[in-house]
């Protein structure tokens, strides 16, 4: 398996990826973005957790800007493989809990905003085999991941190790980055800032 830069080399455990719904809809904005994130995740395990996809077709069917991509992002699968579930009823009712804690007291959009990150901080927390790593745009979910020892990465994060990793260049994932914002789905960024992962709350926690 492939180690990219940044991961901590003193854990020995088969490093794993989660996409969650954040990272999928992101993703489905620009496809040679989504393109270059598989071909470097592919290279990993990856779990597809049932209750991203689940998410996914609730914001869908929404009226929310980010709906079409959800829609784009459901096509966009096959590479993760095969969605698995949470265990009930101890990993469900955390995953409830970890819903309530990312949604920080606002109202959802919809039933299941913010379950798929929660469903998956709930199952990779409690790996003892593996290493999890999750990808993931929500700030909240990230902070949330990383208090339960699951290491979050935004795309723009794994872009600046992808960079580091000779998997692109820093102008194309300046290119990349100027896509997403373009879409309004993120703040632009300089090719100069992606080579140097200073990123700000991006590239945190």
């Amino acid at each position: 398996m492939t180690r990219l830069p940044s991961e901590p080399a003193d854990d020995a455990r088969p490093q794993v990826w989660f996409p969650d719904t954040s990272a999928l809809v992101t993703l489905a904005v620009h496809q040679p973005l989504q393109r270059a994130v598989v071909a470097t995740l592919s290279t990993h395990d990856l779990v597809l957790v049932e209750s991203v996809v689940a998410e996914l077709e609730g914001l869908a069917g929404t009226s929310d800007a980010a709906a079409v991509w959800a829609g784009t992002a459901l096509g966009q699968l096959d590479w993760i493989g095969p969605p698995v579930r949470v265990d009930d009823p101890a990993g469900t009712q955390l995953a409830v809990e970890l819903q309530e804690l990312i949604a920080g007291g606002r109202p959802l959009t919809h039933d299941m905003q913010h379950y798929g990150e929660a469903a998956i901080i709930s199952l990779a927390s409690r790996a003892q085999r593996l290493q999890p790593l999750m990808l993931c745009d929500d700030y909240d979910a990230r902070v949330a991941a990383r208090n339960r020892y699951v290491e979050p990465f935004s795309v723009h994060k794994l872009l600046h190790l992808m960079i580091k990793q000779g998997r692109i260049t820093s102008a194309q994932a300046a290119g990349f980055a100027d896509a997403l914002h373009s879409a309004g789905r993120a703040q632009d960024y300089t090719a100069a800032e992606l080579d140097s992962g200073l990123l700000g709350r991006v590239g945190q926690p």
